[in-house]
């Protein structure tokens, strides 16, 4: 080896030992056992527990001047890039709220959710429970119209008594098509024995007899006209009348 090449080697060797022989430690003002900034001495490093004061190995804190902020913190709901990822408030966030996609902007949204410090895009209702997310007049809040549609999210259509657009159906318990006047539910369809859209039947105890039924000779009032047995027209002939015998 020439002395131009040995001198060249020697000083390579020589640069390495002064660099490794250096310690680089990072100011920690906070005490969180981060530092931000870099400081070098020229001599080997310490063990951990002989550090000095005010100085860490470790390095990244992004905000030297409080100890809770730094790589190895918890995320929290704060406006604060804690962890000094450069993130702030990301997703499942330390007190989330969960936020649940809500297109149609009517407070409920689906069961599709994220844990979120904020709401953000779609992800804004905090309560869930929308069957139709894609119209504003349906949620569990709505009331309930007669519309053939599951306004108000319960699993049911057009449920209830007295409810809008609603109309009456009448007590009709022989199912003869008419009801009793007095006897009524305003519904969206019919309930039960609540089912006829007519009125004034006379007897509902006998399918037979109601408004506009033909009336027969047999002592009731069957059209429920309030008279019985009338309009001869309508009744069945009478019985022939005997022949005369020959004496």
């Amino acid at each position: 080896m020439n002395s131009k090449k040995f001198f060249i080697f020697i000083s390579v060797l020589s640069a390495f030992f002064q660099v490794s022989a250096k310690c680089i430690l990072f100011v920690d003002r906070d005490g969180d056992g981060f530092g931000r900034e870099k400081a070098v001495f020229d001599y080997d490093c310490p063990d951990d527990n002989d550090i000095p004061t005010g100085y860490s190995r470790k390095g990244g804190d992004c905000n030297d001047n409080n100890r809770y902020v730094n790589p190895k913190a918890e995320e929290l709901c704060n406006g604060i890039d804690d962890n000094c990822d450069g993130i702030v408030d990301p997703e499942n966030s330390k007190d989330c709220n969960r936020y649940y996609k809500d297109i149609d902007y009517d407070g409920f949204g689906t069961d599709e959710s994220r844990c979120l410090c904020v709401s953000e895009g779609d992800f804004r209702a905090l309560e869930r429970g929308d069957c139709n997310d894609k119209n504003p007049k349906i949620h569990p809040d709505a009331k309930e119209i007669c519309n053939d549609l599951d306004d108000n999210c319960n699993g049911e259509t057009d449920e209830g008594e007295n409810i809008t657009n609603c109309r009456p159906f009448y007590r009709d318990s022989d199912g003869d098509g008419f009801g009793i006047g007095d006897e009524s539910k305003c519904l969206c369809k019919p309930d039960g024995i609540f089912r006829a859209e007519k009125t004034g039947d006379c007897n509902d105890n006998n399918p037979e007899i109601y408004p506009g039924a033909y009336e027969h000779f047999d002592r009731l009032d069957n059209n429920c006209n309030g008279i019985i047995d009338e309009n001869p027209g309508n009744l069945p002939p009478p019985p022939p009348r005997p022949k005369p015998k020959n004496y």
